[in-house]
């Protein structure tokens, strides 16, 4: 009788903690409720889009870029921390910024990462070596994800989840603009002026965005007094996901590459890693006032779990392909700058077109199941597509594969938030916009850690094996540092250039199996996913 006495105590506490921590979140969250007139909505909506958009075009524009930047710098072997860093960042804190939100205020947790964003690209533009290149473009990340998660957050504040597709959809076309505009920038700059030049630029303009920003979204005043919001943060959960996110993407990123894989440093970095996630579990379920990311969103409830999940598979191929598509492109077709920006209109701009479309039909239909099935169904094909792109595949092909790809990406990209807050409770509203996009931003860095993992080995290997029947040893150990930079092919023959581009093309090709994968995965859970309409759980 004792025993059970004790464990029915144990139960009543653990329902008492887990009721104090909804109601305080509940009440967080009801601070921001700020439903606006049309008239109202379109002007904050126009800011958030101009934010959303300005932030894509920095994390894109440096695709097209980036073998130039890596020559000037002297960094063709180093080079793809540049897109690294950056995700690592944007992952760390984007778990931060939703709560960081409800407990501070919307508002002006934008305007500091629109600051933070557009100092960090003054600093890349003034960059001298490549440490200072990554670590500024980890800066980026900060504030890249901030902007991408509260301008969703903002825009799911003044709207109803009726009309959130229709919205969502614009912003995820000006994510596809973003994509589109930013490599020709960027191809702009390298032609005609440097590569600084288009972060100095960025740095002029980003300040505009935010006085606008400032002077046109409402301020929602959150709950509490200062003692009380500072009291709120989650210090202990930040840390152990800083902590597990770092030391397990730090050795995926560089392992067989930068580091050994069975190196002391790495063997370390990855147990600390799993040991900190493991402990923020535990944390956020047992010890935090009002944890980042509420763990029951996981098991509560099965759709929302294989939609967080799908977000994860989803940033592996989404921002892998941005940065390895302009590789195929300038390093193994061998197109100029300008044109590879042009192929990727053919990606970038079906997204724009179908995310509209897309959100139109859900704040129609009031169901979203049916928009994403479309939109995996597309980028499944686009996947399979991909392996017959060759040295000298039919131009026909690439386009086609891209036109797919981006319809795919367009009913995904923003319809997936829409179902994810259809199945969960207002209160969780902003943490699951932050739960989401980290996820998705975690699978990103992943991807682009893996990608340039294999691209590195997989090169190095081919040279290895069969390098020596095609170049002089000075030739080889030259080669070896060209890991991402774009090869003058003129210094070559006609045999020497087809085995580069062949090389290129094989370690490239491992990666498309990786991205096939993925996206099965996000096909094939999508089938289990319940519509029940655009409505949260709480009405």
């Amino acid at each position: 009788m004792q025993k059970s006495s004790s464990e029915d105590s144990t139960h009543k506490e653990k329902f008492t903690e887990v009721t104090k921590q909804e109601e305080l979140a509940q009440k967080v969250a009801d601070a921001h409720d700020n439903i606006l007139s049309s008239k109202q909505i379109i002007i904050v909506f126009a800011a958030m889009a101009t934010a959303l958009f300005l932030s894509f075009v920095d994390q894109t524009s440096i695709t097209v870029a980036l073998p130039h930047i890596a020559k000037d710098l002297g960094a063709e072997k180093t080079i793809s921390w540049a897109g690294t860093s950056s995700m690592i960042s944007n992952t760390v804190f984007m778990v931060l910024f939703g709560r960081f939100s409800d407990i501070f205020s919307r508002k002006y947790t934008m305007i500091a990462c629109m600051i933070i964003l557009a100092f960090s690209d003054l600093a890349c533009g003034l960059a001298q070596t490549p440490t200072q290149l990554y670590v500024f473009r980890g800066f980026c990340g900060i504030g890249n994800g901030g902007i991408t998660s509260l301008t969703m957050v903002i825009v799911s504040d003044i709207v109803t989840l009726e009309q959130r597709g229709k919205f969502q959809g614009i912003l995820g076309a000006c994510v596809g603009l973003g994509n589109a505009i930013g490599p020709f920038i960027a191809s702009g700059f390298i032609q005609h002026q440097t590569w600084r030049k288009m972060y100095f630029t960025l740095f002029a303009i980003i300040p505009l965005a935010t006085l606008i920003i400032h002077f046109i979204v409402p301020y929602t005043k959150p709950v509490g007094n200062m003692k009380e919001k500072i009291k709120n943060v989650d210090y202990g959960g930040f840390l152990l996901s800083s902590i597990g996110i770092i030391f397990i993407l730090i050795p995926v990123s560089g392992g067989g590459s930068s580091f050994e894989w069975n190196s002391a440093l790495v063997i370390a970095m990855l147990t600390i890693g799993s040991i900190s996630v493991v402990c923020f579990i535990i944390y956020e379920i047992k010890f935090a006032r009002l944890p980042l990311i509420p763990i029951k969103l996981f098991y509560t409830n099965i759709s929302l779990s294989l939609l967080l999940s799908q977000n994860l598979f989803f940033g592996i191929c989404y921002y892998s392909a941005v940065y390895y598509y302009p590789y195929y492109f300038e390093v193994i077709r061998d197109y100029s700058i300008t044109l590879s920006s042009c192929y990727l209109l053919a990606l970038v701009l079906p997204q724009s077109t179908i995310s509209i479309i897309g959100g139109q039909v859900i704040s129609r239909s009031k169901h979203y199941w049916h928009v994403m099935l479309f939109g995996y169904s597309s980028w499944i094909v686009a996947m399979g597509l991909l392996n017959l792109w060759t040295v000298d595949v039919r131009k026909g092909v690439n386009v086609g594969t891209l036109v797919l790809n981006g319809l795919g990406v367009g009913c995904i990209f923003q319809p997936t938030l829409v179902a994810a807050q259809a199945h969960s409770f207002k209160r969780d509203r902003a943490t699951i916009i932050s739960t989401r996009n980290m996820l998705r931003s975690f699978g990103g860095a992943v991807g682009l850690a893996i990608s340039s993992t294999v691209i590195a080995n997989t090169f190095l290997k081919n040279l290895k094996l069969t390098g020596s029947q095609h170049f002089n040893k000075e030739q080889l150990d030259y080669l070896k540092t060209q890991l991402y930079s774009r090869v003058d092919l003129t210094q070559y023959s006609l045999e020497q250039s087809q085995y580069l581009k062949s090389i290129y093309m094989d370690s490239l090709r491992k990666i498309f199996y990786i991205w096939m994968g993925c996206i099965a995965f996000c096909f094939v859970t999508n089938l289990f996913i319940k519509d029940k309409g655009v409505k949260p759980l709480d009405g």
